[in-house]
């Protein structure tokens, strides 16, 4: 396999970068100062590291991995930009980058908000292009949506997909370019209803993450919505569709409960406080070592 370029050093890049060494993916991970390259290169082999303790991949005898400032081992099999989700600044990395593919290079954008259309603009080949987006933890959560824009090839789709699967990812292919794509759309339809219901004191914030976690979760981690119903009986669940889709929340505002927490400067766990009440930093790092373990645990082959 041709070399992978991630552009970015964040959270998000540096997870990336580690499940591609995973798979034994000769990396280069392209940063902006040279002073951030030493504390890069060690998250990524942090993650990697976080992997292979989860036996989820054999521990590297090698790892094909560079941290750099420059683009001079190209031309590169894939290069994917996962930098901040700002439209100007993706389109001059993305035009800059396209010029770093390999003839049959890929260029992908971890984006999970912006138009496709747009962020392909100024390329010379849009048919290259695709959205490739990933979820945080990147190294573990197995979902990637791999997303066609107006002009991207068919053939960018499946190429793009057949090598998440070859990194041990498990891809969906989203047909048509929508505001948050297939699975930030389903979270948030969740999200609104969970918010109207706090905010209509019918539960608590705990206990709405309680219910998904011991129910919702718990199910659709085994077989998905879809499946679940089918299971249920589609009687069951037309029966129950035409009482409660008339009685959901349909409100097109940010809820109250979250403006009136940022209104104070609340912003999670990275401030100590959040919709669940506070975080001690020892308690921010038990919900991240918690979630990890059960990503971890989920990303495990069925046998």
């Amino acid at each position: 396999m041709s070399p992978v370029l991630v552009i970015g050093g964040g959270t998000m890049a540096t997870g990336i970068a580690a499940r591609l060494v995973s798979a034994g993916v000769e990396t280069v991970v392209r940063v902006r100062r040279a002073e951030t390259i030493p504390a890069v290169r060690a998250e990524v082999l942090s993650r990697l590291a976080r992997l292979a303790a989860y036996h989820l991949v054999p521990e590297p005898s090698d790892v094909p991995l560079t941290v750099r400032t420059d683009d001079a081992t190209g031309p590169f099999g894939v290069v994917i930009e996962s930098v901040a989700e700002d439209i100007y600044t993706k389109r001059a990395v993305l035009v800059q980058a396209e010029t770093l593919l390999a003839d049959d290079g890929i260029l992908a954008t971890n984006t999970s908000s912006l138009p496709l259309s747009e962020l392909a603009s100024g390329l010379n080949d849009a048919g290259r292009f695709a959205g490739w987006h990933w979820f945080n933890p990147a190294e573990l959560v197995p979902l990637v949506e791999v997303v066609g824009g107006p002009r991207t090839a068919p053939d960018t789709l499946r190429r793009l997909a057949e090598l998440s699967v070859a990194i041990g990812k498990e891809p969906i292919t989203v047909r048509r370019d929508v505001p948050g794509f297939v699975a930030n759309r389903l979270q948030y339809a969740l999200l609104r209803e969970a918010y109207a219901l706090v905010e209509d004191g019918v539960c608590t914030v705990a206990d709405v993450d309680r219910a998904v976690i011991g129910g919702l979760g718990a199910r659709w981690a085994a077989i998905g919505p879809f499946a679940a119903m089918d299971a249920a009986g589609l009687d069951v669940h037309e029966a129950a569709a035409a009482q409660l889709f008339p009685r959901l929340s349909n409100e097109a505002e940010v809820p109250m409960l979250l403006r009136s927490l940022r209104d104070r400067g609340a912003a999670g766990v990275k401030s100590g406080e959040g919709l669940c009440g506070k975080y001690p930093p020892d308690e921010a790092r038990r919900l991240a070592a918690h979630r990890d373990d059960v990503l971890a645990l989920l990303s495990r082959p069925v046998r």
